[in-house]
Parts: structure tokens; sequence; C-alpha cells
């Protein structure tokens, strides 16, 4: 039992990373980054536009020949995008197809789109509340001047302390 449930689990990950890379022949769609140059933690936009000619049930967006997302089909949709968070690994060949399947469910796929390679350029300049670093070291300095200028008049306004 348990060596069947390995095989099928192999099985299943052996499909998912062929769909990439041995694309079927329907027409490709079109794949778009909205950046080719990124910095970890941003977010890249891909946009994979599918031919409003054959049906499809599904967009699969993939990476160096595997697969990294797949999105169902919309009714009226042509377009569909992806809002990929960059990392350090990121770097590589986007391109995406989408997949057909007729009323016997026979699997048919697209043609991969041209690919589209993102480059990873280091750290991003944002930080968790969208404030650059620049920004942030002026804050920094800032608040160290507030603080500094409230201990200054504290100091100032003390009362002289009677002696007995």
């Amino acid at each position: 039992m348990i060596l069947l449930l390995v095989l099928w689990l192999c099985c299943i990950h052996f499909t998912n990373q062929e769909t990439c890379s041995s694309p079927g022949d329907l027409p490709a769609p079109q794949m778009f980054l909205d950046k080719a140059s990124s910095s970890q933690g941003d977010t890249v936009v891909m946009k994979c536009k599918i031919p409003a000619l054959p049906p499809f049930t599904r967009v699969i967006f993939c990476k160096d020949g595997k697969e990294i997302a797949i999105q169902p089909m919309q009714q009226s949709k042509f377009a569909y995008d992806l809002h990929y968070e960059v990392s350090a690994s990121s770097s590589g060949n986007f391109s995406c197809l989408y997949e057909h399947k007729d009323n016997l469910n026979h699997q048919t796929l697209s043609l991969l789109s041209t690919a589209q390679h993102l480059s990873v350029t280091g750290l991003s300049s944002k930080s968790d509340l969208g404030i650059t670093s620049p920004s942030t070291l002026d804050l920094v300095v800032l608040c160290s001047l507030l603080v500094t200028s409230a201990q200054n008049r504290q100091s100032h306004h003390r009362l002289p302390s009677s002696s007995p």
C-alpha cells in the first residue's frame, strides 16, 4: 500500500514537471513581465495572454521548464496575471502555456510562450512598510533629534531641588 502511494506521488510530481518541458501543438500564448530586472522582496507581475481561438481549461506558468503556478480558466478572460514574489533564486526564464480538455477528458497543451528572462539584482530597497532605505535613515535621524531636543528641554525646565 505504501509503495503504491509513493509511486503515485512520484507520478504526480513527474507529470507536473513534464507539462512545461513537453508542450503541445495549440497556438502559443504571449508572456510579458512588468520588469526584466528586480530585487529580492519585490513583486513582478507576469501576464500570460491566451489566443481567443481554442477553449481552454487552465493556464500554467513555468520557470526554467518547471510549473510554478496554475490558474483555472475564467469565462471570457484571455489575460492572466501572476504576482511573483522575487527571491535570491528567482533569476531565470519564465514562460506560460494553456491546457485544453475535450469532452472525453483528453488533454491537449499549447506551445510554450516565448520565454522572458528575469534577473535578480540584489536586496529590495523597500522595507516591510513600503518605506525606502534612505527614508528609513531620515526617520532615524529625525527621531534621534526629537529625543535629544526633548531631553534638553526637560533638563532646562527642572525645578531647583531644596536642600535640607
